[in-house]
């Protein structure tokens, strides 16, 4: 979809940006998003004790057991492991990063967006999932929960206020507002496709 609504002279570096965004985010979810996000410790009453952030299963810390036989055994949680809840919302992570791809489109460097991907799924996404999803300060309020559909208000609230912060740095494309006719998009095929993939 993005690569469709940009100029063809950039298409490439769209999906460049897009494979280091699931590269990269992938990495800093790993070594310390997911420690951050859900990885407690956790009170009596199943809530971070500091209300914050996870101190705890950076690096897959957690994940497994091993017995006095030797043998390893995944985790279970309620109703899965902890490796497919760590996939499931590492889904999650990586796209509420890419969601900034699409607002700083044709303004960005590759490697400054990498750094941003790594800081995005490494501490700024993993932050606010601590604070709903993870039982955090605002799964505390009102003593309800935290309550969320499909993500709009972690995963698409999140990458929305990235993306903004990240327009309003970086400013308009050169030329957007002199010459609009140039910056029409240069593959309606390809933003339909995008459209349905997603």
């Amino acid at each position: 979809l993005e690569t469709g609504c940009c100029r063809a002279k950039n298409a490439s570096n769209v999906l460049m940006k897009n494979l280091v965004n699931v590269c990269v985010g992938t990495l800093a979810w790993y070594f310390f998003g997911w420690g951050l996000a859900y990885g407690g410790p956790y009170d009596d009453d199943a809530y971070l004790e500091n209300g914050f952030i996870g101190g705890a299963e950076f690096a897959a810390g957690g994940f497994m057991t091993t017995d006095d036989d030797g043998v390893i055994t995944a985790i279970e949680e309620p109703g899965q492991s902890k490796m497919l809840g760590w996939f499931f919302q590492w889904a999650f992570c990586t796209a509420a990063a890419t969601i900034v791809s699409g607002g700083v489109a044709e303004r960005v460097k590759s490697p400054t967006y990498a750094c941003y991907a790594f800081v995005m799924a490494a501490f700024i996404y993993p932050v606010v999932v601590a604070w709903t999803w993870g039982y955090g300060w605002l799964a505390k309020v009102a003593d309800i929960g935290y309550m969320d559909f499909a993500g709009s208000g972690i995963v698409h609230l999140t990458g929305g206020v990235s993306a903004l912060a990240g327009a309003i740095v970086l400013g308009p494309r050169e030329g957007r507002f002199e010459r609009p006719e140039e910056f029409g998009a240069h593959s309606l095929p390809l933003v339909v496709l995008g459209t349905l993939s997603l």
